[in-house]
């Protein structure tokens, strides 16, 4: 089964805030941070049920997240058919569960 990633366009513009904040932080880091992002995707969309279930999730839809190298975020996301839908690119100390809203819809 091939699958793809779809992202929410909130998780787009968090992705592209950080991004951002990175790249002002330092000139390159913005660009690791989006090459991070990438590599955890693609291995989300190789094997999506490797990764936690969150439980604290209240919603039908399973939802997962992986944890994005070297960086405070993880990708938070759930499968709907052969489509990975990405909620999240969350900040792991920052208002938890904030998505929630964007699952199942």
């Amino acid at each position: 089964m091939t699958r793809r990633a779809q992202l929410h366009p909130e998780a787009v513009r968090e992705f592209l805030e950080a991004v951002r904040f990175y790249e002002h932080q330092q000139t390159g880091l913005g660009e690791q941070f989006e090459a991070e992002v990438a590599h955890a995707v693609d291995d989300i969309v190789w094997n999506p049920v490797a990764w936690p279930e969150l439980t604290s999730h209240p919603q039908s839809s399973v939802v997962r997240s992986r944890r994005v190298a070297r960086f405070p975020y993880r990708i938070v996301y759930f499968v709907h058919d052969d489509t990975i839908v990405v909620v999240a690119v969350a900040h792991e100390r920052r208002r938890p569960g904030y998505w929630n809203r964007r699952v199942d819809k």
